[in-house]
């Protein structure tokens, strides 16, 4: 397995249980109501769940599991991978911080762009992974 594919599981499943744990806390605070400021951590476990654990976990896990090339690195360089898995990382740390503070509103559209970018650099790395073994060119 990649070290790319292992951190970026590993990082999904840390924000698998922060999100989970903030879910367990704001379906605590329907019951019992706590504080009313909990409600401003909804936005922060959707995108925790959605992006930090899900998307996360399947680029981790397709990035390994995709067809490998036949010669050469068998999943191409590995320099735009890591690209790959520092952009996501950094967009969506971004992104949640700019859920926690109103200090910039720059934030957000900033960690978006990168988690973009990221994932764009994902569909390149695999393109060519997607072959038919009666064609391939690597």
């Amino acid at each position: 397995m990649p070290a790319q594919t292992i951190w970026m599981i590993r990082l999904s499943l840390v924000y698998f249980l922060i999100s989970a744990l903030i879910g367990g806390l704001l379906l605590i605070h329907k019951t019992i109501p706590l504080h009313p400021a909990l409600w401003s951590l909804l936005p922060l476990h959707y995108e925790m769940a959605i992006w930090g654990w899900m998307v996360q976990f399947v680029i981790g896990t397709a990035y390994w599991m995709f067809p490998r090339y036949l010669k050469g690195e068998i999943r191409g360089p590995a320099k735009p991978a890591w690209w790959m898995f520092i952009l996501f990382n950094t967009g969506l740390l971004l992104l949640l911080v700019s859920f926690l503070t109103t200090a910039s509103v720059a934030l957000a559209p900033a960690g978006r762009l990168l988690m973009m970018a990221s994932i764009l650099l994902f569909g390149y790395l695999m393109w060519n992974r997607i072959v038919s073994f009666k064609h391939h060119d690597h």
